[in-house]
Parts: C-alpha cells; sequence; structure tokens
C-alpha cells in the first residue's frame, strides 16, 4: 500500500466518527420532521378528511419556508415523539438542523389516516435528501422514515417511529451497500447481519464496522467507540446476538475505501417475546 493510502486510512477513523455523529442527528431530528414536508398522497384513494388535509398544507408550506415560529404552532405545546424529544427539544433541534443543512428536500406520502377519538391518527412515510459540507467534505444524505402522528384540534400531539434508514456517503466513489437486517428482533436471540459492497473493489483496499447503539437523545452527541477492521471480502457477514433488554436500537455499518465512505444506519426493534 503506498504512503498516500496510508495517510488517508490513518485519517479515516477520526472521519467515520464525524460521519457516524452526523447519521444519527439526521435520525433524531429529521425523524421530528416527518409530516412538516411536502405531503403527496393520492386524495381520492386515502379521502383524508377537509381538516386534516389543511394541517397537512399548513405544515407544508410553514416547513419549505422554513419559518419555524409559523410550523410551531400545528404543534401541540404538549408534543413529545417515541424517542423522549419534547417541543422545545424539537424546536431547538430543528433550528439547528436547518442552519447546518442549506440544501434539504422532505418528500412525505400520507399512507393512512383514522379517526381517533375527538382526532386523527396519521401514517407518513418521509423521504430526506440533503447535502452538508463538514471539515471541506461533503455528505450526501438519503433517508427514508416512516411514523404514526395523532393529531388532535388541529395540532400534532405525539409521533411513534416505525421504521427508518438513512445513509450517509462523502467522496468520489463511496461504496454501495446493500444491508439485509431484520427490522424487528426477539431480544436475547441470534441474528442475521449482511451488509455487502456491491461494487467490484480491484486493487482498493476496504475498512468496515458495525455500531449498535440504544436510540436515546444523547447519542447523537455522543459518537460510541468502534473499531474498523481490514476486510479481506466485500462486505460485513455476522451473526450476533440481540440486546437482552426490549427497545428500540440503531443498527450502523461504516465502510471506508481510499475513495469514498459510507454509513448506513437501520432502526431495529427489540421485542420480548410473550
Amino acid at each position: 500500500m503506498s504512503l498516500k493510502l496510508i495517510s488517508r486510512f490513518l485519517a479515516a477513523p477520526k472521519f467515520a466518527r464525524a460521519w457516524y455523529q452526523l447519521a444519527i442527528t439526521t435520525l433524531i431530528l429529521g425523524s421530528a420532521l416527518a409530516i412538516t414536508s411536502p405531503t403527496r398522497a393520492d386524495s381520492s384513494k386515502l379521502n383524508p378528511p377537509p381538516a386534516l388535509k389543511t394541517l397537512l398544507a399548513n405544515v407544508d408550506a410553514a416547513a419549505n419556508g422554513r419559518k419555524l415560529p409559523e410550523l410551531s404552532r400545528y404543534y401541540s405545546s404538549n408534543f413529545t415523539t417515541s424517542d423522549g424529544l419534547n417541543k422545545a427539544g424539537w424546536q431547538q433541534s430543528l433550528g439547528q438542523f436547518w442552519q447546518n443543512y442549506s440544501k434539504l428536500t422532505y418528500t412525505t406520502t400520507l399512507e393512512g389516516w383514522k379517526a381517533a377519538g375527538n382526532g386523527y391518527t396519521a401514517n407518513t412515510v418521509t423521504k430526506i435528501v440533503g447535502v452538508q459540507n463538514v471539515g471541506g467534505r461533503t455528505f450526501n444524505l438519503q433517508s427514508t422514515i416512516a411514523s404514526e402522528q395523532q393529531i388532535v384540534g388541529g395540532q400534532i400531539v405525539q409521533q411513534q417511529i416505525l421504521q427508518e434508514r438513512t445513509q450517509v456517503s462523502s467522496g468520489a466513489k463511496p461504496p454501495t451497500i446493500v444491508l439485509n437486517l431484520p427490522t424487528k428482533i426477539p431480544a436475547n436471540t441470534e441474528y442475521n447481519l449482511d451488509a455487502i459492497v456491491t461494487e467490484p473493489l480491484g486493487e482498493d483496499v476496504l475498512m468496515g464496522a458495525t455500531i449498535e447503539q440504544p436510540v436515546s437523545l444523547q447519542a447523537y452527541t455522543q459518537a460510541p467507540k468502534y473499531k474498523l477492521e481490514l476486510l479481506t471480502a466485500g462486505g460485513l457477514f455476522k451473526v450476533a446476538r440481540a440486546p437482552g433488554k426490549s427497545g428500540d436500537y440503531w443498527f450502523s455499518t461504516i465502510f471506508i475505501r481510499p475513495a469514498g465512505m459510507t454509513t448506513l444506519t437501520q432502526r431495529v426493534h427489540v421485542v420480548r417475546e410473550k
């Protein structure tokens, strides 16, 4: 391996940790935006009530204009997420998120709704695409988040994240990853994780790592320690044991090659069997 390649890999763990923090930050902040984005739904098929359509349209307009005070009107003062985020935390995080990303595009589809008490339950799928520059490097973000919102009195009261997957890539030729991982795993049971790099590596050296982390508001400010492995094959193939404690976890894979890096993070629900 040339000295040039060695120097790139010596610097890689530092950038990988910053990259992982970026991915986790996006999951936490982006999930709170799952309804604050352009809503493209087949209204004739779903036939949502006028009040729900109006709320979505108003939220859409405020979010696209990055008008945080106006947007906040559509969130209850008691707003919470399944990850423990409240309205004050959401406002602060969203403002910082918009400041960091000069380019962001949200596309949300209303998948279904139903009447619930004196309000509605709405299920949405949001795709987020963004670009951010960190330390002279450009990071490209792609995220998909499925969530369920409780709406009462024309305001969003509660949100639960059902599924999410976020990819952050950088470099001229970042690895393309196919991740095979269940979205739900029984606690304390074995599972398979296969993360495959689809391009031929040729003479490239490939390094990688997997990370398992409980979902929490502290996670994005405290990047976990991990060790990059020098891989002899084009991917990571592991048989591991799920955590013994039920809850939501982020499972991440990181791949680094001389011309680029990719992090892919997926939410996994660890559940105790009855």
